[in-house]
């Protein structure tokens, strides 16, 4: 080190973290000084007080250390440059614990990391709070779901800024992006040409086989190096407007860490928590690709997670009159507490010990009265029993419960043969024709 310019640098930096300190300082008496009343202004200065203000003052005290170890290091350097002048021994470098990238390295591998982990925090704080604020002035009535949700991202991108902090690496947790997709496959309608990641396409004749593109879309995006799948049917049956089914996939990752597959826990918590997400983004992007004309019905039928951005998707009304959204299925999915476009016809089904449509708490609204929401649907006998996880969540059994209703005479089968009745522009009719597209779909590794 040039130690004389490494004491400049230090007190530059010094000076730098005062400037911020002083700066914080009278921002806080503005802030809590002049005029303005009401449940926003309380809102706004909390968040001020536990987040802006509190990132600055780390700031600036991080600033301060790096300060007092550039000086602190020059002081070494001379003497030790001293010592070894008397001894005739070499000039001693910077301490073994500061190689391997420099002090600056090791900062901005710990320290920088933690810091940026925390500004993104900070984002999720205030998405809360934007939340609590609407529920609190009557602007808009967020389910008790989306409230634990936003709240349960907050809570794990902090604790993720720790760890990554801790570990001087970027974690990610909870770190959304935006949604992407590749170029379509065609599925192969010849058993001949299909294989374990490519299977061949079921034609949608009833509600099971419209969930058999679902469970195709899981297996086509658990192929070694997928990031996940969308796939997209298209029926002809020679009206002259084709239909279009998009078969969404459910959770494919639990890692904390939002990873390349969009399909993940990152998303979960994002899209009960009724925000954008790059599940949602995803889907629309798949369905750009496949060139759906406009005016062509379309049905989305989503699984779990899956069936989660389906309705969230179905519930903006731009997106629904864009792409001609007429029809959403959904299976052990909690949407009871999204406000689906009222012109989409929603059939819902859950088995009564699976626990996951049950996570939208009833769609229970915060704010009183909690007038709850609830998306047609029905409740089926469930293939385990009460902690049968497993069991009672697999898409597989769910298709198995489908058709075992339908031909049952019960309230549960009447009301899905019912809907099926609903569905004639997606099943495929004597003389009509059916094919698909897999688009492999990820999210931006920004990271």
């Amino acid at each position: 080190m040039d130690t004389v310019a490494g004491r400049q640098v230090g007190e530059t930096i010094a000076s730098g973290s005062q400037q911020i300190a002083d700066l914080a300082a009278r921002l806080d008496t503005v802030m809590t000084t002049f005029e303005w009343f009401g449940s926003d202004a309380e809102a706004y200065r909390a968040h001020w007080s536990s987040h802006q203000r509190a990132q600055l003052d780390a700031t600036s005290q991080a600033l301060a250390a790096v300060a007092t170890l550039i000086r602190g290091e020059a002081d070494a350097q001379d003497t030790a440059s001293g010592e070894a002048a008397s001894t005739g021994g070499p000039v001693v470098g910077a301490p073994a614990t500061q190689q391997g990238g420099g002090l600056f390295g090791w900062l901005d591998r710990h320290v920088g990391t933690f810091l940026r982990g925390m500004a993104r925090t900070g984002e999720k704080y205030a998405d809360y709070l934007g939340k609590i604020g609407d529920v609190l002035t009557g602007e808009k009535a967020w389910s008790v779901s989306a409230l634990a949700a936003s709240a349960i991202g907050t809570v794990g991108s902090g604790v993720g800024a720790v760890v990554g902090g801790v570990k001087g690496a970027e974690q990610g947790w909870f770190d959304d992006a935006a949604g992407l997709s590749g170029a379509p496959v065609a599925v192969p309608t010849d058993p001949s040409q299909a294989s374990q990641f490519r299977p061949v396409l079921t034609r949608p004749t009833d509600l099971p086989s419209l969930m058999q593109g679902v469970t195709d879309a899981y297996q086509v995006g658990s192929a070694p190096g997928s990031t996940g799948d969308v796939r997209i049917t298209r029926i002809d049956n020679g009206t002259g407007t084709p239909a279009y089914v998009v078969s969404i996939p459910g959770t494919e990752s639990w890692s904390p860490s939002a990873g390349h597959n969009a399909h993940d826990l990152t998303s979960n918590i994002e899209v009960v928590a009724g925000n954008p997400s790059a599940a949602t983004d995803t889907v629309q992007r798949a369905m750009d690709r496949a060139g759906i004309p406009p005016g062509s019905p379309v049905m989305l039928v989503g699984h779990s997670q899956g069936g989660i951005v389906a309705a969230q998707l179905a519930s903006d009304h731009a997106f629904v009159e864009k792409y001609g959204v007429t029809n959403v299925m959904t299976y052990g999915s909690p949407i009871d507490h999204v406000d689906i476009d009222p012109s989409v016809k929603v059939m819902q089904v859950a088995h009564g010990n699976d626990v996951v449509p049950k996570l939208d708490l009833g769609g229970v609204r915060a704010g009183w009265p909690p007038v709850p929401h609830h998306a047609p649907g029905v409740t089926l006998s469930s293939p385990g029993g009460m902690f049968a996880f497993g069991d009672n969540h697999s898409y597989v059994n769910y298709s198995h419960s489908v058709r075992e209703a339908l031909g049952a005479d019960t309230a549960q089968g009447r009301a899905l043969r019912d809907y099926q009745a609903g569905l004639t522009p997606f099943l495929v009719a004597p003389g009509g024709t059916a094919t698909a597209i897999d688009v492999p779909v990820s999210r931006d590794p920004r990271r």
